[in-house]
């Protein structure tokens, strides 16, 4: 007879910092579906007697984002959990609550029942004077009882891996070893193949009709086995492909001498064109590839000819067209070209809508990519459904650390981020950034890209400390991988010196601003969407130390390009001309301006009041410096509450303000 098991009314409660989220998500489903072995069943186990199932697994505790302590329900679902699973990763390990979490339950008695699984970082990382002690991933909470070593289970790159990490928490929760568990789950897995292969055979003998079921299998079996035989020309052919780029036909040509990589694409796109023709596929994945290289590499023009180029070939699959349409719709996002990058993906998801049982694996990376030319497109609702469906169709299959997951998430975060719900922004985009750094690493640069995406989130919600360390360290990490000149080093700068002239510190501004304008002129001309940003801020830079005549003509290059994109910054830049202009004593010229900016600021930003009033308040300087002192001063002092909410005494705006109210009392 088995003795009586502790009854709890959950297996386990599952700790995590919000920025691991996905992954908590994950691994509370795994836990409830999982099917315990028969031969398990009633045995006694730390969660209690075993059923078929495990009890519920806990891990809700949304209620804490506006709590000053644990919430009670979060205190009663510790009491009532047998184990304690902790997801370990840098956030995790500075979560407040995290540490709360493993406080409180070891105050229960169990801390033998406490269970890791790391995710991202390194253990014990505060300890080793080698590593980087931000790195840490195991919350303080752990060893504040110097007796304790956590069991832990690791979902880092080449470690435990999804299967034998959930396996191993398992075998924790209900008492038996993991090699026995792991050797009972491939036993199962071995009856369930044994009993498919038995059934179907029994099937086939039952009825004819199953027999002409059989022919299509057969058919289809050997559809797959050609497309497997294609996919291996295509690899062989492409490493065959890739060597050829490194041979040198004179050695004497090239002795002792380095290639680099612009070096090799060129010369591959060169051969590419003269060769392969017998073989379209081989011949548009390889072109298809070199794009894209070309495009990591910040090479986006070249990047874009190439992609066009594939589109000549002929008597193509349609995988290999959908790939070329992926390709083709990242690289016009990336020139700013939004309606054709939208039109590249419309019609690539067309095919695999068409075709779904073969190219189903391409939907969600086509989805992804059009929710993000959506939301520069300013089509912020199309583009939240087309990420929402991506993230659906990608969790709904239960694996959500690849980087599919990962682009679904960062797609949510740059919709909701362009329609200003930073709350759902942030973390997405800290959600990505977990799954990456575990699949990826810490420097890849789409974590890169992530780092500065959340600097523009702080930089938005006003927190310039925050959105420098975020701008900076992705700055750091940009040097490292992709190097001082890549366009998206140049991105980056324009984001931290945006922080800075904002701050008024248009000296340190300066310099960073030069740069990245330097840096982007060598991938796009004057009138390109990605020139907008640098160019306007270069001359509110210029205005700010006191020389309007050189901002004024980086302003019209700014504006020239805002119109021909309908861009959302138009207002901004009409704005600030107009007080350059104003500055100048031509305040003839800066009215139209300022009336053109005023209805338009309203539209493009309703949640943000103090736009418009900015528009009113340039309005008035520019009213006083005509003579109408009564006029400007009205709208001066109407203007201001809204300008000295949003913005400090000491920032760029806020200081126009106090100077002008100190100046005109």
């Amino acid at each position: 007879m088995p003795t009586e098991a502790p009854s709890f009314r959950y297996s386990a409660f599952i700790s995590y910092n919000h920025a691991d989220k996905a992954i908590a998500g994950w691994l509370h489903r795994q836990l409830e579906a999982y099917r315990i072995p028969k031969r398990l069943q009633g045995r006694d186990s730390p969660v209690g007697l075993l059923g078929p199932q495990l009890p519920p697994v806990f891990r809700d505790r949304e209620e804490l984002a506006s709590s000053a302590d644990l919430a009670k329900s979060v205190r009663d679902a510790l009491e009532q959990s047998a184990m304690l699973i902790v997801i370990c990763s840098p956030n995790g390990a500075q979560s407040r609550w995290v540490n709360e979490e493993i406080r409180t339950f070891r105050t229960l008695g169990r801390a033998a029942q406490i269970q890791c699984l790391i995710v991202d970082g390194e253990p014990r990382a505060s300890r080793n004077a080698a590593l980087d002690p931000m790195l840490e991933c195991f919350p303080l909470a752990l060893f504040e009882h110097a007796d304790f070593e956590p069991l832990a289970a690791d979902l880092r790159p080449d470690m435990d891996g999804t299967q034998a990490a959930k396996l191993k928490l398992l075998a924790g929760m209900m008492g038996v070893s993991y090699d026995e568990l792991r050797q009972r789950d491939a036993e199962r897995r071995q009856r369930r193949l044994a009993a498919i292969a038995t059934a179907s055979f029994a099937g086939l003998l039952l009825t004819s009709a199953l027999a002409v079921f059989a022919l299509w299998q057969r058919s289809e079996a050997i559809t797959q086995r050609d497309i497997a035989r294609q996919k291996t020309m295509t690899a062989e052919r492409t490493v065959d492909f890739v060597k050829s780029l490194f041979v040198v036909s004179d050695p004497s040509e090239a002795k002792g001498a380095s290639i680099t990589a612009r070096e090799i694409l060129d010369r591959g796109a060169h051969q590419i064109d003269g060769s392969l023709n017998s073989e379209p596929d081989v011949k548009a994945e390889l072109t298809t590839t070199l794009g894209e290289v070309y495009g990591s590499l910040g090479l986006f023009d070249q990047s874009d000819r190439l992609l066009q180029r594939s589109l000549a070939i002929r008597n193509l699959s349609s995988a290999t067209i959908v790939r070329q349409l992926i390709a083709i719709g990242e690289s016009k996002g990336r020139l700013g070209a939004f309606e054709e990058s939208i039109a590249s993906y419309d019609r690539a998801l067309k095919i695999v809508r068409r075709q779904r049982s073969n190219l189903r694996g391409f939907e969600p990376r086509i989805l992804t990519g059009l929710s993000q030319s959506l939301s520069f497109a300013d089509n912020p609702a199309g583009a939240q459904r087309a990420a929402n469906e991506a993230w659906g169709m990608i969790s709904a299959n239960g694996g959500i650390l690849n980087a599919d997951a990962a682009a679904a998430l960062e797609a949510i975060g740059v919709s909701a981020t362009l329609d200003g719900r930073f709350d759902t922004a942030k973390p997405s985009f800290l959600q990505a950034i977990s799954i990456r750094r575990a699949i990826q690493g810490d420097l890849h640069p789409l974590v890169t890209e992530n780092l500065n995406q959340l600097g523009g989130i702080a930089y938005q919600q006003g927190d310039n400390a925050a959105a420098e360390r975020y701008f900076r360290q992705a700055l750091k990490n940009n040097d490292i991988v992709l190097g001082k000149d890549h366009p998206d080093a140049a991105v980056i700068l324009n984001n931290l010196a945006r922080v800075l002239l904002e701050q008024r510190k248009f000296d340190d501004a300066l310099p960073i601003l030069e740069n990245s304008v330097r840096a982007k002129l060598k991938q796009f001309d004057e009138t390109n969407f990605n020139m907008i940003f640098p160019f306007a801020n270069l001359a509110i830079v210029k205005h700010g130390l006191g020389n309007p005549r050189a901002a004024e003509p980086l302003f019209r290059k700014a504006l020239v390009a805002a119109r021909l994109h309908k861009h959302r910054n138009l207002a901004p830049i009409l704005t600030d001309l107009a007080d350059t202009l104003c500055d100048m004593g031509r305040a003839s010229e800066a009215m139209p301006l300022l009336a053109e900016a005023r209805p338009i600021m309203a539209t493009t930003y309703p949640k943000d009041p103090w736009r418009p009033a900015w528009t009113d308040f340039v309005r008035g300087r520019c009213l006083i410096k005509s003579g109408d002192r009564a006029g400007g001063l009205a709208l001066i002092r109407a203007s201001a509450p809204a300008l000295q909410k949003r913005w400090k005494p000491d920032s760029l705006y806020g200081h126009a303000v106090a100077r002008q109210l100190a100046t005109h009392r």
